[in-house]
């Protein structure tokens, strides 16, 4: 297989990371873009054979600027992967409208971004592949996260009027994990974020990062665990019905007395 060059967003921690070291070991040229530096230049010293910049998805600039800056030393891309993604916890009424702002800003414009500034390159070098990490939470609603399912709704209503329009040159591929163990929990128990049922089914990062490798060779809208997937099947033939099993799911768990689950990820 030869080796490509596969850029990564969101690359500094969480599943960005692991995805970064999946590349690495496979013996792609992974090239690593987050906000921050210091937690690059570290990934860098671990993984060697990685190239890294720092950008920030949610200024168009910035975006511009690690763009140009990637293909005038590289020559292309071969692979974009948009990773970078902000969320919060709370209810509908208890998020700032900016918190809505933020999450939109990164986990769908950001994405808009990157591809709007590669995908030129991608037709003009005759092919590519573009991978965006989604969620569940782009499928379905999730009581007290009302605001990141509209970012990872409209990532997903992206990704396949993208995949309409230029495909079979460019291919799109979604991955739309279920909860994962990432920082996106900061120092809470994801039991205080999930029902209990929900919560035991958790991935970790490193798993996700396989899937997420593994739609480079075979594209397309993929859900995991597989052991959810019967509840967006029951959402499509039964969409009343998975309404009432849902919030009686999370009434239950809410009405106990937990507190208010709070946390933020950076990419």
């Amino acid at each position: 297989m030869n080796k490509r060059f596969v850029l990564v967003t969101g690359a500094s921690s969480g599943i960005g990371e692991a995805i970064a070291k999946q590349l690495v070991k496979q013996g792609d040229y992974p090239i690593l873009v987050a906000r921050n530096m210091e937690k690059l230049q570290a990934l860098k010293r671990k993984l060697k054979d990685c190239f890294i910049y720092a950008c920030d998805v949610t200024r168009e600039n910035d975006v511009k600027q690690m763009v140009d800056a990637v293909i005038r030393r590289f020559g292309k891309i071969d692979v974009l992967i948009n990773n970078a993604g902000v969320g919060e916890f709370g209810g509908t009424l208890d998020i700032p409208l900016s918190d809505y702002e933020k999450m939109i800003d990164t986990n769908y414009l950001g994405a808009v971004r990157l591809t709007a500034h590669l995908l030129p390159q991608m037709l003009l070098a005759g092919g590519g592949r573009i991978i965006n990490i989604a969620s569940m939470a782009g499928l379905t609603g999730i009581p007290n996260l009302a605001g990141y399912c509209a970012s990872k709704f409209a990532l997903l209503g992206f990704s396949e009027s993208l995949r309409m329009e230029y495909s079979p040159v460019i291919r799109v591929g979604v991955l739309c994990p279920g909860p994962v163990l990432t920082p996106f929990f900061g120092e809470k128990d994801p039991a205080a974020c999930f029902p209990p049922f929900i919560a035991k089914k958790m991935l970790d990062a490193d798993t996700v990062a396989r899937y997420a490798v593994r739609l480079i060779e075979r594209p397309r809208v993929l859900v995991i665990p597989r052991s959810l997937r019967w509840a967006l099947r029951l959402r499509q033939l039964c969409p009343e019905l998975y309404l009432f099993v849902t919030r009686r799911l999370y009434g239950s768990w809410m009405g106990k007395g937990r507190d208010k689950a709070t946390a933020t990820i950076n990419g």
